[in-house]
């Protein structure tokens, strides 16, 4: 990661600016969660795969009555939302308790906030276009105060398709780009390297004041692997975002695997990065996945998600 003060200056020019059967309907009596105390908040991420117009999404009255319920027993205070087009297709699935901040990309898988109006924040939310490093999406960077306590949020959604390779430009440059399959990983490898840059400046523009800071959403990246695979932080995303400091972060996603439809996929590529103030606030064991009920399929993952929510709780 580059040094604080190097990252300080970069900022300144940085851009800020499934499935419709009962049988697989959850009981919503039973996914009901407590009433959050009034001093703690549940802050999540949930990637809704294709919620929006697109012609992939065919989801059903009955596919949105699901999701709702989902939506009730997760039950967040704040929600980062990936690959919901807008707050129409947002208030499908969480109704009217909430205000919604979107951003502007042109494209249906934007990324989004979910802040239940309950809880009484001061909300201060910025589109952060500086992650987009050509024909990806943008981050919304939040802050919220409550309190007197003050935590600064930035909801992404990665680049897709560079989940495990080194991110270094030798490394990219050395990728075969023989056939399709093989030009789309090098590009999506090439994209994502060039996200870090502006992670690093939103992270180290706040880790200089030594604010309560958190990253979450859909990053595409498998960090179990990366440290699996011991990399240098020129080639791994965990390592180059991971500093000294007030820049050193904790995700509780590395040290668990992911249940989702059965653990398909056993590694997280959702995740949700804590700063050391942050992670204060972090109340132990909250650390939740709220997996879906019934047995994969790819037309279930396709009616509510080839994600499953997760979630932390905080004192704020």
């Amino acid at each position: 990661m580059k040094k604080l003060i190097l990252s300080t200056l970069l900022l300144a020019i940085a851009s800020c600016s499934s499935y419709s059967t009962t049988d697989a309907a959850p009981e919503r009596d039973a996914l009901i969660a407590p009433t959050t105390q009034a001093n703690e908040i549940k802050v999540a991420s949930w990637n809704i795969a294709w919620l929006g117009s697109h012609e992939y999404n065919q989801r059903t009255e009955a596919d949105y009555q699901q999701l709702s319920d989902y939506a009730k027993a997760l039950d967040a205070d704040v929600i980062a939302l990936q690959e919901v087009e807008s707050e129409y297709w947002a208030r499908k699935v969480f109704g009217d308790d909430y205000d919604y901040y979107f951003s502007t990309k042109d494209w249906v898988q934007r990324v989004g906030v979910a802040i239940k109006k309950s809880q009484g924040f001061k909300i201060k939310a910025e589109e952060y276009k500086a992650l987009d490093v050509g024909r990806v999406r943008h981050g919304m960077d939040i802050t919220l105060t409550k309190n007197d306590k003050t935590l600064h949020l930035l909801a992404v959604h990665l680049k897709s398709g560079c989940f495990t390779d080194p991110l270094d430009n030798t490394s990219i440059n050395a990728m075969p780009s023989t056939n399709d399959k093989e030009a789309r990983r090098k590009e999506a490898c090439e994209k994502l390297s060039k996200q870090i840059a502006p992670l690093e400046q939103w992270i180290d523009s706040h880790a200089t004041q030594g604010s309560a800071y958190i990253v979450l959403g859909d990053f595409n990246r498998r960090f179990t692997q990366d440290m699996a695979s011991n990399y240098s932080e020129d080639k791994g995303l965990w390592q180059a975002l991971n500093d000294d400091g007030q820049a050193a972060l904790w995700t509780p996603t590395t040290a668990v695997n992911s249940d989702c439809w059965g653990g398909y996929y056993k590694d997280y590529i959702d995740h949700i990065l804590f700063s050391p103030t942050a992670k204060e606030l972090y109340i132990d064991a909250s650390f939740e996945q709220l997996v879906f009920k019934p047995k994969y399929t790819k037309k279930l993952s396709q009616n509510l998600s080839d994600h499953c929510p997760i979630s932390v709780r905080l004192k704020l």
